[in-house]
């Protein structure tokens, strides 16, 4: 079957309540993090600050992101380099989001529209492990139902033959038989550029209370980016049906 890809990435900050924020710290300490990198990462705690789409077969590129941390005025668009062995350069366009909600319910749309089709494909990288349960848990925090039923129907998949929701992790690492390894290492390592150079997952946060969201947009894209190149680099290694 031709399939239809929709590849994405998420971005986050913590949300700690004050009240919450002892106990967090607590946690945090456990796991030798600071309240708000465990926050960033545990996902009902993890604050969507953008999201991040491609869709390689009609080559377009889009964003959307939380306008509560664009100190000024946003762009329509960027321009994004392609993470391949032959760079290329997208414009990549911006939908700003009256905060979080939003936010999720505007790609929850996006989601829908993908996956009404019959051959539409969530595409991620690590997307079981984190993007996925982060916007399901954030869409329960602010009862956003817009995709919600998608995503956790992807979730609750038979992770060795995907319908909806291919985790490239799981392909690359042949369902865990081999080690993790960042995804940046395949994208170098299949001839393609790394997306973390200027910017790195563990900076998002700094950047977005900084007032550099835009900075954090780009970074996104040029992760979805990456994710595309490897995801059409292993096409011999992805399931039959994907």
């Amino acid at each position: 079957m031709n399939r239809r890809p929709l590849i994405f990435d998420v971005e986050t900050i913590g949300h700690i309540a004050p009240e919450s924020r002892d106990e967090i710290v607590a946690l945090a300490a456990g796991r030798e993090l600071t309240p708000d990198a465990y926050a960033a990462l545990c996902p009902p705690l993890a604050r969507v600050v953008c999201v991040a789409w491609f869709d390689p077969l009609a080559q377009r590129l889009g964003a959307a992101f939380d306008l509560t941390w664009c100190p000024g005025e946003a762009p329509e668009a960027l321009d994004v380099d392609d993470r391949s062995a032959v760079p290329r350069a997208f414009s990549c366009v911006l939908q700003g989001c009256d905060g979080e909600a939003a936010l999720l319910a505007t790609f929850g749309r996006v989601v829908e529209h993908y996956l009404a089709q019959p051959n539409g494909l969530l595409v991620t990288y690590n997307g079981r492990g984190f993007d996925l349960p982060v916007l399901i848990h954030r869409s329960i925090t602010h009862d956003v139902t817009d995709g919600r039923a998608l995503l956790v129907k992807a979730m609750g998949e038979n992770r060795y033959r995907p319908q909806s929701h291919v985790d490239l992790m799981e392909v690359v690492t042949f369902s865990g038989a081999s080690g993790r390894w960042p995804m940046s290492t395949y994208a170098m390592g299949y001839g393609g550029k790394s997306p973390k150079t200027e910017m790195h997952g563990a900076h998002v946060s700094a950047a977005v209370h900084a007032g550099r969201i835009i900075e954090v947009l780009r970074y996104c894209a040029g992760d979805v980016l990456a994710t595309a190149y490897i995801y059409d680099r292993t096409a011999c290694l992805l399931p039959s049906n994907s």
